[in-house]
């Protein structure tokens, strides 16, 4: 688990990791230049418990150096990523690893949800999340994987090792690896199961959630794999009509019959995705409720796109 400037979320982090049930493992920290006192904290922690555990200073920059310097120094053969605003059911790791023995998988993606929070920002997040999980997780038991969350993934430490997660990027670790994995026909399984899942923080404000958004749209053009840009064009293109429908109808009248039509048909496909996963990821939505989110997400998606041409966009305290 990569961390930087993390000291707030690292207890809760630690806490829950005492928690598993599995007895094999071990747990390697790699501090990616944190300003924090996070590294002696964990340090402090950990101690306290019969964790196993090692905490590294990455190796260069970036959260790929210190994923790929974790690996180097693992005792296993089979490694999971997670990040440091995570929490976990205590099966987690049993799960997740017998699993993964029992499919013969080459890498293995895991359930995330982002946890419940007061507020509209994380509200919106948490079903934003849902959707892009439980899309990336029915992609992939129909065995074509189109998205994955680096916050739960499994695999064999020297494909991880010798993957292609191009450092030069600065982000989508994950999605790099998938596309790997895909190229060299290896085996990409999904466990829909709820000891699997991993759930994580929403994010504040709404400038740190276009920031999150802009830096995983960045790193789209960097993708070759057909399926994933398939999606990414429709889901896109989309949104894209939608407000070009709604904003055209003040200029002709035929336009808002287009939005209407358009408008509904995809209502009612994400709600159908949604309630279909709600169980599986811990959320109860209302049609009403999705109308309300549907209307507000061709303004979202596209000022996602249109962030980076405005705003620099940053990590922490990286520029990207």
């Amino acid at each position: 688990m990569p961390f930087k400037d993390e000291a707030q979320n690292l207890p809760e982090f630690i806490q829950s990791l005492t928690k598993q049930n599995y007895e094999h493992w071990e747990l390697i920290l790699v501090d990616d230049h944190s300003t924090d006192d996070g590294a002696k904290l964990a340090a402090s922690l950990l101690k306290e418990t019969n964790i196993d555990f090692l905490i590294a200073d990455a190796f260069g920059s970036g959260k790929k150096a210190a994923l790929i310097h974790g690996a180097y120094h693992s005792q296993y053969s089979t490694i999971i990523t997670t990040d440091a605003d995570c929490t976990f059911h205590e099966n987690w790791l049993s799960t997740m690893t017998n699993y993964f023995y029992k499919s013969k998988s080459d890498l293995l993606i895991g359930p995330v949800s982002i946890k419940k929070a007061n507020g509209y920002i994380q509200r919106f997040q948490q079903i934003d999340f849902a959707a892009l999980q439980i899309t990336g997780g029915a992609a992939a038991l129909n065995g074509k994987a189109i998205m994955c969350n680096g916050a739960n993934l499994m695999c064999n430490r020297e494909q991880y090792q010798i993957a292609q997660l191009k450092p030069e990027i600065a982000s989508g670790d994950d999605m790099f690896l998938l596309e790997w994995m895909k190229r060299q026909k290896k085996k990409v399984s999904y466990l829909k199961s709820s000891s699997a899942l991993v759930q994580t923080k929403a994010l504040p404000s709404l400038i740190e959630l276009l920031q999150q958004r802009a830096r995983w749209a960045t790193k789209a053009k960097h993708f070759s794999d057909k399926q994933i840009l398939f999606t990414g064009f429709i889901v896109a293109l989309t949104n894209f009509l939608i407000a070009v429908f709604l904003i055209g109808g003040f200029w002709y009248p035929v336009f808002y019959q287009l939005f209407g039509i358009t408008f509904f048909i995809k209502s009612i496909c994400d709600y159908m995705l949604l309630k279909a996963g709600s169980h599986d990821f811990n959320f109860r939505i209302s049609l009403f409720e999705l109308i309300y989110w549907q209307i507000h997400y061709p303004i979202y998606v596209l000022t996602v796109l249109l962030t980076p041409l405005f705003h620099p966009i940053k990590w922490k305290s990286r520029s990207i």
